[in-house]
């Protein structure tokens, strides 16, 4: 079977694509025997391929949003990675199209699967559904992309999700239900693993515990700022607080903590690469995630399988992922005092933080295994590509 991945491109030449959690699934659906493809990185246009482009097009005039043709050179680019898409489909006889974050533009390939006449599966992943305007969150801002994803949505033959909370907002986008599935999260239980001897952990990366763990973009979404609120409170308590991530906000996060008194208790590790970032995990008391707005959170998985306590706010997605009272504890978003009040819970009762911690890396076991993942990604593409329907493919099975 084989399978194209559109995924917004890679920046390095190391990667796949811009995710590494997308070339993870990559990686590993390739391991299972899935011989995946991915669009090479595009060049500058030459005008045969600006005139292909165009053409494509305008054959697909009718799939095109009147907001996306008010947005020519966005769609015109949008065009061209679509027919080059369409043209990969035909010359290495490509099965599926499997699509993550709508790219591009919210197309997400269902103009290359339609002229191609091939399954299109389209994962949604947040950014391209959700919408936060007032901290300047979410793709679907941009009117004509708005258009295109709804439009991607309707048309695709699957379209997945981490979690019924981000499945309910691709059915109110349009998808229908009977073909919005969620696929839960899977993680790398070997990866990220409980530590023999959490001491030990924490003093192979400079830190003495207790040990509080943050992972993520430094961004309003991810609000940083209340965990440090949420902290300030227990300053005669021993905590190191240890931010792992890069972003905007790390210069006012930087201000704010020395504000609230806890400066020299807070650690910007900056960005740690995949091969390290189990070492961080391991060496974790606590883990913590206070976003405003989530689909899921991979983080919150890692934490998991790492046997760590979760405070986390209730912010979507991640609430499917936390066992309230558990595996950790749901705080209300923006809710500094409810946050304060769990921390000092877990950080005071090594019994409950081993409780959690046991807890936290049977729940990934049981349900969020990698290979249970991979399974369940596997089994949609046979389901599609080894339908006995397959042959009406372009009329009956996507509606088209």
């Amino acid at each position: 079977m084989r399978v194209l991945h559109l995924a917004p491109p890679a920046d390095r030449p190391d990667r796949l694509t811009a995710h590494s959690f997308i070339d993870e699934e990559i990686v590993a659906l390739r391991a299972a025997g899935v011989r995946c493809v991915t669009l090479s990185p595009a060049a500058p246009a030459t005008l045969a391929e600006r005139a292909g482009a165009t053409a494509f097009a305008m054959r697909h005039a009718a799939r095109l949003p009147a907001s996306a043709l008010r947005s020519a050179r966005e769609t015109l680019h949008a065009a061209r990675i679509e027919h080059a898409a369409a043209q990969l489909i035909r010359d290495d006889a490509i099965d599926l199209v499997h699509s993550h974050f709508g790219w591009p533009a919210g197309f997400g390939g269902a103009l290359a699967a339609a002229d191609a006449g091939v399954p299109l599966v389209a994962s949604l992943r947040g950014m391209d559904l959700l919408t936060a305007p007032e901290i300047g969150y979410g793709l679907r801002r941009d009117p004509a992309y708005d258009a295109a994803i709804a439009q991607l949505v309707r048309a695709a033959d699957r379209t997945l999700y981490a979690t019924e909370y981000m499945r309910a907002r691709g059915i109110a986008t349009g998808a229908p239900a009977s073909r919005a599935i969620v696929v839960r999260k899977g993680v790398d239980l070997q990866r990220f693993r409980p530590p023999a001897d959490r001491a030990v952990a924490q003093a192979a990366i400079g830190v003495s515990g207790p040990m509080i763990l943050a992972v993520g973009a430094l961004s309003p979404r991810k609000n940083l700022r209340l965990v440090l609120d949420a902290l300030a409170p227990l300053r005669d308590r021993p905590w190191t607080f240890v931010i792992v991530g890069e972003g905007a906000e790390r210069n006012r996060l930087v201000a704010h903590a020395s504000a609230a008194g806890i400066g020299d208790r807070v650690r910007f590790a900056g960005p740690i690469g995949r091969a390290d970032i189990g070492r961080y995990f391991a060496a974790a008391d606590l883990f913590v995630h206070a976003a405003v707005m989530e689909a899921a959170g991979n983080v919150i998985l890692e934490a998991l399988a790492a046997g760590c306590p979760i405070v986390c706010t209730d912010a979507g997605g991640p609430t499917e992922y936390v066992s309230d009272g558990a595996t950790g504890f749901v705080v209300a978003p923006g809710d500094a005092d409810a946050m304060t009040q769990r921390i000092r819970q877990v950080l005071a009762s090594p019994a409950l933080r081993c409780a959690m911690a046991n807890a936290a890396r049977a729940s990934a076991e049981r349900d969020f295994a990698y290979a249970r993942m991979i399974g369940d990604l596997v089994g949609i593409y046979a389901d599609l590509v080894m339908s006995p329907l397959r042959s009406l493919h372009a009329g009956v099975i996507s509606g088209r």
